[in-house]
């Protein structure tokens, strides 16, 4: 997927942990970050893949996937 390939090497590790099922609060204590750092990475990852919540995006990676 080419918008993939567009996030970041942190963006790519907080949308593989958004992927799980963790909470913002969980990621940030996951990766010793601030939970407003947590937050503007889900929002740039949206906007990289084009969706319009955490729903779309984690259906966006199960749709590579298949």
């Amino acid at each position: 997927m080419a918008a993939m390939q567009k996030l970041s090497a942190r963006e790519k590790e907080v949308y593989e942990l958004l992927c799980k099922g963790l909470l913002d609060r969980e990621i940030s204590e996951a990766l010793q970050i601030s939970l407003e750092t947590t937050k503007k990475h889900n929002k740039n990852i949206y906007l990289k893949l084009g969706a319009r919540n955490r729903t779309e995006a984690v259906l966006l990676r199960s749709s590579v996937e298949e």
